[in-house]
């Protein structure tokens, strides 16, 4: 009991980004999204003045038929923190954690595609973009009337958190065990993965373990709290904080 406490104190507290260098890339991502061999970005930016106001989702797919729409429905669906309004299949509204971007008060959100350089990026049609591999398709949060204002396109993002992506506090659906960790702990029906990656709350990745077994060790890390991914070829299985004591 006292340990579900603190997840749920410590809930929106780590639930943040993982702030950016001066370049970013897709292997800075580290919240993904679906599962196939192509890798395509989405980048939000609010351009409300705060820091950080532009972030950056991984997408996966396969096949030359996937629009921009599908993706930002698949992030929109699996990161919580995130919230969209689309209205005759246009994205009207997007919050995310304190952001808010409305349709009409006063500025829209306007789409682009870019390159991974953060001052490419050239306006496009919409969520009915097909998806190509290695594609950055941005949307703004801007001023139209460009007789008076220019059109922002997306800065330089951060990676979004996929601590926002974990759809419960897993202490009733668990694998790992025991949890909290003093330095070894096993993983329950360890034979449905291949890896394990361990991430800390700034979505920076620590471990990354093969199942070989089911006993690993994370002896040698920090206290705190950090979550593991168990996966499956590319797919993500399972997601589930851990507390290192």
């Amino acid at each position: 009991m006292k340990h579900f406490s603190l997840f749920l104190l410590l809930w929106l507290a780590i639930a943040m980004p993982k702030i950016s260098n001066a370049q970013f890339s897709m292997d800075d991502i580290t919240f993904w999204v679906g599962s196939g061999s192509n890798s395509a970005a989405l980048v939000i930016d609010f351009n409300d003045g705060s820091t950080p106001q532009c972030y950056a989702w991984g997408f996966r797919f396969d096949g030359n038929s996937v629009t921009a729409a599908d993706m930002i429905a698949a992030v929109d669906s699996a990161d919580n923190a995130l919230g969209m309004v689309v209205m005759s299949g246009f994205v009207s509204d997007i919050t995310y954690l304190s952001h808010a971007g409305i349709g009409g008060s006063p500025d829209y959100f306007a789409t682009f595609t870019g390159d991974g350089d953060s001052t490419h990026w050239t306006m496009n049609l919409g969520g009915s973009e097909l998806l190509s591999d290695s594609m950055w398709f941005g949307m703004s949060y801007t001023p139209w009337d460009t007789s008076f204002n220019p059109v922002y396109v997306p800065g330089l993002p951060v990676a979004a958190s996929p601590v926002n992506g974990l759809t419960d506090i897993r202490v009733f659906n668990t694998l790992i065990y025991p949890n909290p960790v003093v330095n070894e702990f096993n993983v329950a029906n360890a034979a449905e993965f291949d890896f394990m990656r361990i991430f800390d709350m700034n979505g920076k990745l620590i471990r990354e373990f093969e199942f070989t077994g089911s006993v690993f060790s994370l002896s040698d890390i920090p206290a705190g709290f950090y979550y593991a991914e168990l996966s499956k070829s590319t797919d993500i299985i399972h997601r589930e904080l851990i507390i290192k004591e």
